[in-house]
């Protein structure tokens, strides 16, 4: 059974960090990352890490989430209060992200924007080289819930 578990956290190091430094830190907070519903802040990303090990600080789950944005496991999607919302994205290809403003929740979504009138949009002089487009409204369910409540 030990064999299984260290292949699957040698697995999940793998895709967090890109092959990066393993540790105990990372892996926890990795951990932490893929069992979150949903955006999240890397503060509510802490408190689900301290759930299972109290003893990681705060900053540690900065690093942590900087190191795992750099390898592509996880993406900035807005912002929640000033604080930066991320969400684990396991989707490859050019795409977006929906964020539901009540729950959390995310989906992805094709690109809306067409690059020919982007590129043709642009002030003279510039070249557009790349764009983020954040879209926010509520999922499913909080939709029906707010509609139950008249609001």
């Amino acid at each position: 059974m030990s064999g299984c578990s260290t292949s699957t956290s040698k697995d999940l190091i793998a895709r967090a960090y890109a092959g990066g430094r393993a540790s105990a830190q990372r892996l926890a907070v990795a951990s932490a990352a893929e069992r979150a519903a949903g955006a999240f802040t890397v503060e509510e990303l802490a408190t689900l890490v301290r759930l299972s090990d109290p003893g990681i600080a705060t900053a540690t789950v900065y690093r942590c989430v900087s190191a795992m944005a750099a390898a592509g496991y996880v993406t900035a999607v807005g912002d929640r209060d000033g604080a930066a919302l991320w969400v684990r994205c396991d989707s490859t290809g050019h795409h977006h992200h929906l964020v539901c403003t009540s729950c959390g929740a995310t989906a992805h979504t094709a690109c809306p924007v067409d690059e020919k009138a982007l590129a043709a949009s642009a002030p003279e002089g510039f070249t557009v080289t790349s764009h983020d487009v954040r879209l926010y409204g509520l999922c499913a369910a909080c939709t029906q819930r707010s509609a139950k409540s008249g609001g």
